[in-house]
């Protein structure tokens, strides 16, 4: 439908981190130039940037992650100046959260009431609650366990993206499946229904003589996720899934429904259209790939009503072009 970026005299962004969108614009954090870029969710048309390197106001060093805040503002995670910076949606810097905890932080996502939650993944995995003014509140325990080896592999994980609610949900990119955190401090775990390995790791000697623990095997791995109403939709890529697949989850974490994907780095839906970023090649470019009326076809297809809600039904439902379902790991945790 349109595209921004990606051509060699379009050298938009540097290197893109993430992505969110609002019912209005799809914003990107670029941590190549340092920049949050705006741009219209109807014609792909940039709105503003803001940024740059440096630690004064509204500036970053080492952006990581994005996220649609309350008050018509968006978060970027900024570990580099150990806080989290609020713009609003015009483009104007707003505020700064700055807490320790951010300084080794990788995702972000916030809360209804404005309060905030970090995932740290390495050296150790855990979550961080905190209030919209950065005191701690909580401190979760990763809730996967962690196998032998266990390291940022293992524990990698990214916060499912959409306009903030009472819960949080994180999505594991290697087997497991998604965390859902509640404002109230409650966690409950949902396995993925996809067949996503828990990596393993061999023991690898380097030139030097010291020895390093790998990755070695992790079959497919999930992307990341997003938000429509209440339903989450989660999508993987792998030797299994070619063009990639999204699988759709009810609030409750049950399986619903499934659909093929376009080849796509990062998937992203919102206001009924599925955007994507690539980086094949030395540029990057944002693409919206299909309009309302393809994406309410695709939704009633996949077993759900066009505007995106979920209905019953008494066994998934899935489009023809769509590989058939799988078992879930045999280990996967229950």
């Amino acid at each position: 439908m349109w595209r921004a970026g990606g051509t060699p005299d379009d050298t938009l962004f540097g290197w893109v981190r993430e992505h969110v969108a609002d019912a209005s614009q799809i914003y990107v954090l670029d941590a190549g130039t340092l920049e949050l870029h705006a741009f219209s969710a109807r014609d792909g048309a940039h709105r503003w940037s803001v940024g740059g390197r440096g630690s004064g106001p509204g500036q970053l060093k080492r952006p990581v992650d994005v996220a649609l805040a309350t008050g018509n503002t968006v978060g970027v995670l900024d570990p580099g100046n150990g806080r989290v910076s609020f713009y609003s949606t015009n483009g104007t810097f707003v505020r700064s959260v700055t807490v320790p905890e951010a300084a080794i932080a990788n995702a972000l996502c916030v809360f209804t009431d404005g309060s905030l939650l970090l995932l740290i993944t390495s050296p150790s995995a855990f979550a961080v609650q905190m209030d919209s003014a950065g005191r701690v509140t909580r401190r979760h325990a990763f809730p996967w366990p962690l196998n032998g080896g266990g390291n940022e592999f293992v524990s990698s994980a990214t916060f499912i993206r959409g306009a903030p609610t009472g819960r949080c949900t994180a999505a594991t990119t290697f087997g497991f499946g998604l965390a859902m955190f509640d404002e109230s401090g409650a966690v409950r775990t949902v396995p993925f229904v996809e067949r996503v390995a828990a990596p393993t790791f061999k023991k690898t000697k380097l030139s030097g003589g010291e020895y390093a623990i790998m990755l070695d095997k992790g079959d497919n791995a999930a992307l990341g996720g997003w938000r429509s109403g209440e339903t989450t939709f989660v999508s993987f890529a792998g030797a299994t899934y070619r063009g990639g697949i999204v699988d759709l989850y009810d609030p409750g974490g049950r399986y619903l429904a499934s659909w093929t994907a376009p080849p796509e780095d990062r998937m992203f839906y919102a206001n009924r259209r599925l955007y994507g970023l690539s980086s094949g090649g030395a540029t990057q470019k944002l693409r919206m790939w299909v309009d309302a009326a393809d994406t309410g076809r695709v939704l009633r297809e996949a077993g759900l009503r066009p505007r995106g809600s979920p209905r019953a039904v008494s066994r998934p439902a899935r489009p023809a072009d769509t590989p058939v379902r799988r078992p879930p790991p045999a280990n996967a945790p229950r």
